[in-house]
């Protein structure tokens, strides 16, 4: 990545809009990144991997996986997402592999049409033939 493209996707990340919740389960460290779609799909490792154009209150969901021990970032897991909107619809999605500042990540675009509570259930499986590693998060989304 640029260092250009690092400093425009750094300040994104860092605008009151993006949002970041970590869990430690199982000897992985997951982190769970959201942020408008319009932000991030013009990130360098995210734009050529995501459409341009999506629809209105499209967010952009970005998941790290390390290894708690040596905070070795996983770069080959199998990463699939639920999100569970305030009225109990869901939408579930395989995370395609991308990445940021040259460190592996996941991401998917997911629609945020309502104000509230967000369920966030991820399946992570981090290389074959491990077992499959579950954990959730809560996003509270204010339209």
């Amino acid at each position: 990545m640029r260092i250009s493209n690092w400093f425009v996707l750094a300040a994104a990340l860092a605008a009151p809009a993006f949002a970041q919740q970590e869990a430690k389960v199982e000897g992985l460290v997951i982190e769970l990144g959201v942020m408008p779609a319009e932000k991030a799909v013009h990130a360098l490792g995210h734009a050529q991997l995501h459409p341009q154009k999506f629809p209105s209150g499209s967010q952009h969901l970005l998941i790290t996986v390390a290894e708690q021990k040596s905070g070795r970032r996983i770069g080959d897991a199998d990463v699939v997402i639920e999100v569970v909107d305030p009225h109990g619809k869901s939408a579930q999605k395989t995370l395609v592999h991308t990445s940021t500042g040259g460190m592996p990540d996941y991401s998917e675009l997911f629609i945020f049409g309502w104000s509230g509570a967000y369920a966030v259930r991820v399946n992570i499986t981090p290389w074959a033939g491990a077992k499959p590693v579950k954990t959730s998060f809560t996003v509270h989304h204010q339209i």
